[in-house]
């Protein structure tokens, strides 16, 4: 090879040098970008010529290029935003967003996500997130990828008070008596309230009076206000239900639970007939200690509209409603990739599958190696701007060295040419 050919040697080397400032420049400017993932240069030498044989010693190298551009897919420190549409990946695997308009299907690692006018939700570009829905219970998973959407001016139906749990103390030291509805402050021990829902999701106040009849029974009287019944007066109470509770010496109740919690004859002043309730008294106790409530509870609520929404651990989005209930209303789906540094760039924090990536691989958060959610958090770049400044004085002094080698080369052809 002639000694011009030292030129093209050194050429690539700036070609190469160009092309590490370039990748290093475009990390160097996405330290604020969400969800980036930084680039590195691998370089490969170029074989000008084999002489003769196959020996190293008759091989000449003729400079360097450009192998790959790899992407770092390490995953970047999380910040917290306070914004509850915003999530992040605590692990493995890729959102997944669609283009309404060509169904192009694009993945990436920035959360900043919102709820469009529509009940979509979005990335900035407006492409919708993809993931399962739920059944209207909100315990079902459908396991079909679609775009996400919550109506969240959507009203949840009612649901009919079918079942109450009351946990308590009895004291066992009390006087026994005789129930009176006309006084039932006067005839009984102890009295503890609750309210049950109709099928209009109207709710009902029962007020649940305890009078001991005997050494460890109990009577419970529930009595409504007349005010809620039809027919009723207000103040002048209205028998709603009543049963026997019985208890060893130990002081633990013996009577088999669950038992009727309606066992009277009314109608509810809007007209519904009051649901067919039952009653748990299971843990409670007549201790010769001063009666008291543990706990009470009821699985009825009324209509209620969303007045916000989570995200949780495992994708879940949540829909929070007036009346109290919190249910589940769809589930992210996460992307992995056999070959990760076969994603293809797309621009806007967005990547595109290859054939050399593989197939999108979905799965659930938290299922399968996926990551697990953290919401209102977003994930920061993973560019290392220390180790970038490093990368880039080595480049420098690399640019600096194949300029050396084309300047000598020079001066060597100048010397050449002034032979006499």
């Amino acid at each position: 090879m002639s000694i011009s050919s030292s030129f093209y040697t050194g050429l690539s080397g700036l070609d190469t040098s160009s092309t590490a400032m370039q990748v290093i420049g475009d990390n160097i400017a996405n330290l604020q970008t969400t969800g980036f993932k930084g680039s590195s240069v691998l370089f490969e030498d170029v074989l000008g010529a084999a002489l003769s044989g196959v020996t190293g010693s008759n091989q000449t190298g003729a400079g360097a290029k450009v192998s790959t551009v790899d992407g770092n897919f390490t995953q970047g420190s999380l910040e917290t935003t306070d914004v509850t549409t915003d999530i992040a990946i605590n692990g493995k695997g890729f959102y997944a967003v669609k283009d309404a308009n060509s169904s192009e299907v694009y993945y990436t690692r920035a959360g900043h996500f919102v709820f469009d006018n529509q009940g979509y939700y979005v990335d900035p570009n407006g492409y919708r997130v993809q993931g399962y829905l739920y059944d209207t219970t909100g315990t079902t998973l459908i396991e079909n990828l679609v775009d996400l959407q919550i109506n969240q001016s959507s009203m949840i139906a009612p649901k009919t008070t079918s079942a109450v749990q009351m946990g308590l103390n009895l004291d066992a030291s009390d006087a026994t008596g005789v129930f009176n509805i006309n006084n039932p402050s006067g005839t009984s021990s102890y009295s503890a309230t609750t309210n049950i829902y109709d099928s209009l999701g109207q709710s009902h106040t029962i007020q649940v009076f305890f009078t001991k009849t005997a050494a460890q029974t109990w009577r419970w009287s529930a009595v409504i206000d007349g005010s809620d019944v039809q027919g009723g007066a207000p103040g002048v109470y209205q028998l709603y239900g009543t049963g026997v509770l019985n208890f060893n010496t130990s002081g633990a109740l013996t009577t088999v639970m669950p038992v009727n919690f309606y066992t009277g004859a009314i109608t509810f002043a809007d007209g519904i007939t009051p649901p067919a309730t039952t009653i748990e008294y299971t843990g409670t106790t007549q201790y010769g200690s001063a009666s008291a409530t543990e706990n009470i509870s009821q699985n009825g609520f009324a209509a209620g509209t969303v007045s916000g929404i989570t995200i949780n651990g495992d994708g879940n989005i949540v829909a929070n409603y007036t009346n109290g209930v919190n249910r589940n209303y769809a589930r992210l789906a996460l992307a992995d990739f056999p070959n990760l540094n076969g994603l293809v760039r797309k621009g806007q924090n967005l990547y595109q599958s290859t054939t050399k990536s593989g197939d999108p691989l979905y799965n659930k958060p938290g299922v399968g190696g996926m990551g697990s959610i953290s919401s209102s958090m977003l994930e920061e770049s993973n560019v290392d701007m220390a180790a970038e400044f490093i990368r880039m004085i080595i480049t420098q002094r690399g640019y600096q060295a194949n300029s050396k080698v084309i300047s000598t080369t020079d001066d060597m052809l100048s010397q050449l040419i002034n032979i006499r």
